[in-house]
């Protein structure tokens, strides 16, 4: 049987619902996700191991989809549905509620896709090795990137098939480094969005955060450099600590069983007169005559009595 009641009572549910819901893994602006997840390597630094040269994370659009740290020497990224096994991350491998029918005929279009490997100097380089464009995507200034000078010079950043190409400049962030430590106040903000990289695939788009496919790729070993030569600023201590507050029994007696330090029993004392002024006895200060005044009260005093005093009547003669 249908409730009328009932039915009013969800409507009324329905419109306290905030249907406005925050996901942790959409972003709107290139600052804050680079941001946050900088934040989130420097959070798991220590447990880091040391074969890491990298951290990836998959993109489709403004949305995450995985993320991975690459260990292994060389790393693949293609249009598979592998997932991730640590030598390949296979894109059609991550599962995404909001993806639409454009995003998923880009990733069927991957192919084969990258290859991406750390030389001994600290340098990424990347290979196209697929028949569908990559792109190399400066989302920084014209000066404050590391991606090399051959990389930039590619027409709309998209790389050549099978032509390996420095995705990652380590003597050009060494440089950035130390031109910003001259600096009066060096950006350690700038040089840590220089560890990271972009790369899409297949569709190009002006705004990165529209691009069906990408990736970014955080170079573990820049950052760790960066860590030696400009250490993240930690949260400052306040300089003014509370005091501890203590409850105690007000009614009991200081030694008397309680604990009470030599502090709260110097506070039970008076405190000290300060030091008494000594410039002004340079000038003589007249001393109050107690006699003089003591005459007078008597005077008042008796005079007081002879007022009162009842007169006293004689004797009558017979």
């Amino acid at each position: 049987m249908i409730s009328r009641r009932k039915i009013l009572s969800r409507s009324r549910d329905d419109l306290n619902m905030d249907y406005v819901m925050e996901d942790e893994d959409i972003w709107y602006q290139m600052d804050k996700l680079y941001k946050d997840h900088m934040q989130e390597v420097l959070e798991k630094w220590t447990q880091i191991d040391d074969e890491i040269w990298a951290k990836v994370i998959c993109f489709e659009r403004n949305r995450r989809v995985a993320k991975a740290y690459a260990r292994a020497p060389v790393l693949t990224i293609n249009g598979s549905d592998d997932g991730f096994n640590g030598y390949r991350i296979g894109l059609l491998g991550f599962d995404n509620p909001m993806r639409d029918s454009k995003t998923d005929e880009v990733k069927r279009n991957v192919g084969h896709g990258v290859k991406i490997k750390m030389d001994d100097a600290g340098n990424i380089l990347i290979k196209r090795i697929s028949k569908a464009n990559v792109y190399v995507k400066n989302t920084l200034g014209p000066d404050d990137n590391s991606i090399s000078v051959d990389a930039l010079k590619l027409p709309n950043g998209a790389l050549e098939v099978d032509k390996p190409v420095k995705l990652f400049d380590i003597k050009k962030f060494q440089h950035n480094v130390s031109r910003e430590l001259k600096r009066s106040y060096p950006d350690r903000r700038k040089l840590e969005f220089q560890c990271i990289s972009a790369v899409a695939f297949v569709k190009n788009e002006a705004e990165v955060l529209d691009c069906p496919c990408w990736v970014i790729i955080i170079n573990i070993v820049a950052m760790d450099m960066l860590k030696s030569k400009l250490p993240p600023v930690q949260q400052k201590l306040s300089l003014i600590s509370k005091p501890k507050v203590t409850e105690e029994d007000p009614y009991s007696v200081p030694g008397s069983g309680s604990t009470c330090s030599s502090r709260d029993l110097r506070m039970d004392r008076p405190p000290k007169l300060p030091p008494r002024d000594t410039s002004m006895s340079r000038y003589q200060i007249p001393k109050p005559d107690y006699e003089e005044k003591q005459q007078q009260q008597q005077q008042q005093l008796h005079s007081d009595e002879d007022k009162y005093r009842i007169p006293q009547i004689g004797r009558a003669h017979v």
